[in-house]
């Protein structure tokens, strides 16, 4: 009994020596292993029965913890099987994630499902989610993001949008391989305060089975201030009429969108393909201060081993801006955590960026006692490389990362992720943790 009281003042101890941050990760970590940790059971309350001549093993107290765990998961993240009745659902999903370039931050978001039409019954469900994230770490940094979607007309109509404001403080590197290689990364040296709106509607018709294409509109207006001493000297800031207080710049742009999307499950896919093709125009005329263009081609493919829950997934991606009064912000870049992961978020930025990553998806499965537990549980490894330059056909720079990771399943097609990746130019060790696939 000393022993034990001694365990926990040394707990409590170290607990009330934490900072206040520390304590806050610490608490919502306990919050959610209570939501998502299924408690182990007493063996002598388990028994074996007989079923249909198979011999299985039982255990009342697991089982009625697991019902506990699956009732409080399912009001945090709804279960979308059970959203084929017709009338409106509401789903609650708190966050927390570990991105290399912020630190820890905390979120909340939730998300309206309806049917816009509750008597066309081949319509798909329309979705309203909404997300305000802050981060842990000084100075205060948030964002607000919704990014709904509605279907009309047997959907043959479809009306998404992408909502952003973001205070956020972000890192600057420079544009181009050797700045962005050679700038050291130092809060007081190359960092600048983001406040940005944008507003970016897309108008899709259905033209085959899982093939849209429309219209899209992207307005934003980004102000940047406490510029620190890097920015300051860099010539891309100071063409912004970048002063010792801040710079700013509206984009205004039009263009179309191609949309192919045969997924079995968006958000952890096992099978299916993703094509999505976007050609913009940013002009004064529709009352912007910049001019340039861009093309994005995002490739996403998904292969299921069998009838396992192993996956091999690769994405391909090409981000290009074309023109010469280009905002430092809107260049294409590389890095995030799920972007390109390895490297830290917005790291390296030029004209072109080329980026090509497989990942081997696995869940466990075993059949035993042990696997109402254990299958919960999985893994995943990745490569992948990017290449960087002025234009498309024009690389100077390779950029390699390897990686790998555990998953534990929040709930079916729903998994928690902590991820270490390496990258080979810096020589960098990164880790993350999140919710979701990468891609």
């Amino acid at each position: 009994m000393p022993a034990i009281f001694s365990i926990i003042t040394m707990i409590l101890a170290t607990f009330v020596s934490m900072t206040i941050t520390e304590k806050t990760i610490c608490t919502m970590l306990l919050v959610m292993a209570s939501l998502f940790l299924p408690g182990m059971a007493h063996a002598d309350t388990a028994y074996y029965t007989t079923q249909d001549s198979i011999v299985v093993y039982e255990n009342p107290a697991l089982d009625k913890l697991l019902d506990i765990q699956n009732t409080m998961t399912d009001f945090v993240f709804k279960d979308e099987s059970i959203l084929g009745h017709r009338k409106p659902s509401f789903r609650l999903v708190p966050g927390i994630n570990r991105n290399p370039g912020y630190g820890f931050s905390l979120g909340i978001g939730g998300a309206v499902s309806f049917y816009t039409d509750s008597a066309d019954w081949s319509l798909k469900r329309s979705d309203v989610p909404v997300y305000f994230g802050f981060t842990l770490s000084k100075p205060f940094s948030y964002r607000i993001t919704a990014d709904p979607v509605f279907y009309f007309n047997e959907n043959k109509l479809k009306l998404s949008a992408n909502i952003l404001y973001r205070d956020w403080l972000e890192y600057y590197y420079g544009v181009g391989y050797g700045i962005n290689k050679a700038t050291r990364r130092d809060k007081e040296y190359n960092t600048y305060k983001s406040k940005m709106f944008q507003f970016a509607p897309k108008i899709h018709l259905k033209l085959c089975p899982y093939l849209y294409a429309g219209i899209a509109f992207d307005i934003w207006h980004e102000t940047v201030s406490n510029p620190t001493e890097f920015l300051l000297s860099d010539p891309y800031y100071i063409a912004m009429l970048g002063s010792q207080d801040k710079a700013s710049a509206t984009g205004t742009g039009v263009g179309i969108n191609v949309n192919y999307d045969s997924r079995d499950f968006p958000n952890d896919a096992y099978q299916g393909a993703l094509l999505d093709l976007s050609a913009m125009i940013y002009t004064s005329v529709l009352g912007g201060n910049t001019k340039y263009g861009t093309l994005a081609i995002d490739y996403r493919q998904y292969v299921r081993l069998g009838n396992y829950k192993r996956v091999i997934a690769w994405n391909l991606t090409s981000n290009n801006t074309f023109g010469n009064n280009i905002p430092f912000m809107r260049y294409a870049t590389i890095g995030g955590i799920n972007d390109f992961r390895g490297y830290y978020d917005y790291q390296y930025r030029d004209k072109s960026i080329l980026t090509a990553q497989l990942e081997y998806r696995h869940m466990i499965e075993v059949d035993s006692e042990w696997g109402i537990l254990l299958n919960r549980f999985g893994f995943a490894a990745w490569a992948g490389v990017g290449f960087m330059g002025s234009n498309p056909v024009k690389y100077n720079a390779v950029l390699p990362q390897v990686g790998a990771g555990l998953r534990f399943a929040v709930r079916d097609r729903l998994n928690f992720r902590l991820d270490v990746a390496y990258n080979t130019v810096d020589r960098d060790v990164l880790w993350y943790f999140s919710f979701s696939e990468a891609f």
